[in-house]
C-alpha cells in the first residue's frame, strides 16, 4: 500500500511539473506572438539595466507626460494624448513591466518609479519644465516626482488620483500573481489587470490588446499593490507645499465622501490649486470624459506659457 501511495504522488507530482511546463511554453509562445505582431508605437529607452516605453507625439513646450494607473498602459490615454497633441508634445509611457516596457527592480514603489521616469526623461532628451499628469495611482509618482524634481515641474494634473491617507488593501491572489502569470493561467482565464482593451480608444486598441497578457506587466502590477503602503509612505513624507498649478480632477460617480474629502485635500498641495468635478465620470476620466483632461492639461500648459488670465478650473472651489 505505502509503494502505490507512493507511486501515486510521485505521479501527480510529475503530472503538476508537466502541466506548469506546458503552461509556462504556453504564456512564452503567446506573448512573444502577440508583441512580434504589434510592435510599440513609440521608442525603448534604456535607463540602466532596462528599457522604458516612450510615446511622444505633437510638438511645443512644456511637455506633458501622462501617468497612468495600476495596471495601465500608455495606450489607455488613446482619448486624451492625440487632442494634447494638437497644441503641444504630450508624452504616454509604461512603467517597468507594463505595456512594452522591460521588467524592472522591486520594490516598485511611488519613489522608484518616478526615479525611473526622470532617467527616462533625461534620457530622451524631452528638455524644459513639464506638465505632469497622474491618474489614479499615478498621482502618486507625479507628486514624488515633483517634490523630488521641483525645478523640472510647471503643473501637475491629478485625475481621480490616489491619496496618501485612502484605505490601501492587498489582495491575497497579489501573493500568487508571480506563479499564475508565468504559468499561463491568468491569460487562459483571461484575466487583465487595468483597464478593459474594450474601453481603450479605437486607435489604440491594438497596442493595449498585444501586451493585456504579459506575465510582467501582471507581476509588476502585484509588486506595486504589495508595496501600496510603502507608495503612500513615501508620498506622504515627500508632501510639502507646492508653488506650481495643481488641478484636481475628481470622477462625480460612484464617490463617497470620504473620497471626496481626500480628493479635496489634494487641492491643499499648491497655493494655486483647484478642483474640476467630473460629473459624467467614474474613477477613470481618461475615458469617460477624456475631454475634461485635455481642457485642465490645456490650461496648465497655457499658464505655464505666461497666460495668467486662464482660470485654472472655471469657477474656484469653494472654500479654497
Amino acid at each position: 500500500m505505502w509503494r502505490w501511495t507512493m507511486r501515486i504522488l510521485v505521479g501527480l507530482c510529475g503530472l503538476i511539473v508537466l502541466a506548469a511546463l506546458a503552461g509556462a511554453t504556453y504564456q512564452s509562445l503567446a506573448t512573444r506572438k502577440d508583441l512580434a505582431l504589434t510592435p510599440p508605437p513609440g521608442q525603448l529607452v534604456d535607463i540602466g539595466g532596462h528599457r522604458l516605453h516612450l510615446w511622444c507625439t505633437g510638438a511645443g513646450t512644456p511637455a506633458v507626460v501622462l501617468d497612468t494607473g495600476l495596471g495601465g498602459s500608455s495606450a489607455e490615454w488613446g482619448y486624451v494624448q492625440p487632442e494634447v497633441a494638437r497644441f503641444t508634445r504630450v508624452c504616454s509611457y509604461d512603467g517597468a513591466g507594463m505595456g512594452y516596457s522591460d521588467p524592472g527592480p522591486s520594490p516598485r514603489t511611488a519613489r522608484r518609479i518616478a526615479s525611473e521616469l526622470a532617467t527616462l526623461i533625461d534620457r530622451s532628451g524631452i528638455d524644459g519644465r513639464l506638465v505632469l499628469v497622474g491618474a489614479s495611482s499615478g498621482g502618486f509618482n507625479v507628486r514624488v516626482f515633483a517634490s523630488d524634481h521641483p525645478q523640472r515641474v510647471a503643473g501637475l494634473v491629478l485625475v481621480d488620483a490616489s491619496h496618501e491617507d485612502q484605505a490601501h488593501e492587498v489582495p491575497r491572489l497579489a501573493r500568487f500573481v508571480r506563479l499564475l502569470s508565468t504559468v499561463g493561467v491568468l491569460r487562459m482565464v483571461g484575466v487583465s489587470f487595468g483597464t478593459r482593451v474594450e474601453s481603450v480608444a479605437p486607435s489604440a486598441r491594438q497596442f493595449a490588446r498585444a501586451t493585456s497578457f504579459r506575465a510582467a506587466g501582471y507581476q509588476a502590477a502585484a509588486d506595486e499593490i504589495i508595496h501600496i503602503r510603502e507608495s503612500a509612505s513615501e508620498v506622504r513624507s515627500s508632501r510639502r507645499k507646492l508653488t506650481i498649478p495643481v488641478v484636481v480632477i475628481t470622477g462625480g460617480r460612484g464617490a463617497d465622501a470620504a473620497w471626496r474629502d481626500l480628493q479635496r485635500d489634494q487641492v491643499t498641495l499648491s497655493e494655486r490649486g483647484c478642483q474640476i468635478i467630473a460629473q459624467q465620470s467614474g474613477h477613470v476620466v481618461a475615458m469617460d470624459q477624456p475631454q475634461v483632461v485635455v481642457d485642465a492639461v490645456r490650461t496648465v500648459v497655457q499658464t505655464a506659457r505666461g497666460r495668467n488670465d486662464v482660470p485654472l478650473c472655471g469657477t474656484p472651489v469653494a472654500g479654497r
